[in-house]
């Protein structure tokens, strides 16, 4: 399927690792141009190596002078822009205990900080390039802990990434800017590639029985982002091989 991403451009926060990276690749293998956004110079650098015509930005999306920067230059960089991913967001790590007893105050605020209000700074500085564009796509990557317990920062970084999609979705749908968000479960990245215990335990919580690997999940951002999946505008995909027993409606 031609996904008519062919001569279009992209952003993608948290480019230089992990699922940003992955994306970043898909895009561009789809022949979008893609600008990478990051906080490390040198893993940007080395992502970009990898990704043919790919440019760098460097910004903290905690920082709004930085981000709004940082994605100007990228739209001149590229010419335009035309789809936005957002992957930038801390690590997401398991609390030493569930509950409040593992509530941790500046954490919690740095998460939100970084992840929700990073998420909406990034697409508050894009907005006129794709309203300049003629529209486009915006595509929020969560998790999985928005659905679950036990996890309460973890839970809320992610569900407040899921208010914001509909948010947006309902307010620049009509302007022809389509806004979805995606939940990977554990994914296989390649931080974690080779590591067998972290792949039983991806494999074991899901229904495929096997890894989902960070080009899995970056293929259904792609789809999602081009033309082809737009219509999808306020839909939350999950991208997590199926996790036994909840039935999500």
């Amino acid at each position: 399927m031609d996904l008519g991403l062919a001569g279009s451009t992209a952003l993608v926060t948290g480019g230089s690792r992990g699922i940003g990276r992955a994306v970043a690749t898909a895009l561009a293998r789809e022949g979008a141009r893609v600008a990478l956004l990051g906080r490390d110079v040198d893993a940007l650098a080395a992502a970009a190596a990898t990704i043919d015509g790919a440019v760098t930005v460097t910004a903290d999306t905690t920082d709004d002078a930085q981000v709004r920067a940082a994605v100007d230059e990228a739209a001149t960089a590229l010419g335009r822009l035309d789809v936005v991913v957002n992957c930038a967001a801390p690590r997401a790590t398991g609390p030493k205990q569930p509950g409040l007893a593992a509530l941790d105050d500046d954490d919690f605020l740095h998460q939100l900080d970084t992840k929700a209000l990073g998420y909406l700074r990034v697409v508050r500085a894009a907005l006129p390039h794709l309203r300049s564009a003629g529209g486009g796509a915006i595509v929020n990557v969560s998790g999985m802990n928005a659905r679950m317990t036990s996890n309460i920062t973890g839970s809320v970084r992610n569900i407040a990434v899921v208010a914001l999609t509909k948010n947006l979705a309902d307010e620049l749908g009509a302007e022809g800017i389509s806004v979805s968000c995606v939940h990977p479960g554990l994914t296989v990245t390649e931080r974690t590639e080779g590591d067998e215990a972290y792949a039983a335990k991806a494999a074991a919580g899901n229904a495929l029985g096997r890894p989902v690997t960070a080009a899995e999940v970056a293929e259904v951002i792609t789809f999602l982002a081009s033309p082809r999946g737009r219509i999808t505008n306020g839909a939350v995909v999950t991208a997590d091989g199926g996790r036994p027993g909840p039935i999500w409606t």
